[in-house]
């Protein structure tokens, strides 16, 4: 015979088990819709023009979305770690000289480098990335995620050899994640740097 004190215990289990479960089909039926999903699931304009909201995977495995860059002035650029070092690298070079010649300024600069080939191994990314750009956040996604951005950020999706096409140009959004306008992905810091101060000497 069961005491109420052992009913209530085995109720509670019940309860505590029910929870658990139903948590775990929502996190895989998210994981599911992140991954598989069609864009609208995936990103939003959030009334942009050019940009809006995403989800990336990080070098670390974590998932970053547009919100962990809010109050800084986000670069967004796509590019691919077989992209020939003569035409991406000095891209990468020109995002970290804006970061490191703006903070002292107190513009605080987020410069984001995705993937456009969503099979890229995060240690290929970093050995292509990080020795030139250190401060440069190397990001990927699955081939949905991927074709999802770089049809809300207006960048190709095409490969040439055995590399996908580096984006023309860098997307910069404002600390309110409204889009500010693009510049040329040409390498050139002294133009992305005016850039920026002239968009945060209008706000």
């Amino acid at each position: 015979m069961q005491t109420n004190h052992e009913r209530r215990k085995r109720v509670g289990n019940r309860i505590i088990w029910g929870v658990l479960a139903v948590a775990a089909v929502l996190g895989y039926v998210g994981f599911h819709l992140a991954s598989n999903g069609g864009p609208g699931l995936l990103v939003q304009s959030n009334g942009n023009e050019v940009g809006g909201s995403f989800r990336l995977d990080s070098l670390g495995e974590s998932t970053v979305t547009e919100g962990d860059f809010h109050n800084t002035w986000m670069l967004v650029w796509f590019f691919d770690a077989n992209c020939p070092e003569e035409k991406c690298k000095p891209v990468l070079k020109s995002m970290e000289q804006a970061l490191v010649t703006l903070r002292p300024e107190g513009i605080r600069v987020s410069p984001l480098a995705v993937s456009l080939n969503p099979f890229d191994e995060a240690d290929s990314l970093k050995e292509y990335v990080l020795p030139v750009a250190p401060h440069v956040m190397p990001f990927t996604g699955t081939p949905n995620m991927i074709k999802a951005m770089t049809a809300e950020y207006h960048a190709p999706l095409q490969k040439e050899g055995d590399h996908f096409v580096p984006a023309p140009q860098i997307v910069i959004m404002d600390p309110n994640a409204r889009y500010a306008g693009t510049i040329p992905a040409d390498g050139n810091a002294e133009a992305l740097i005016a850039r920026l101060r002239e968009l945060a000497k209008r706000r």
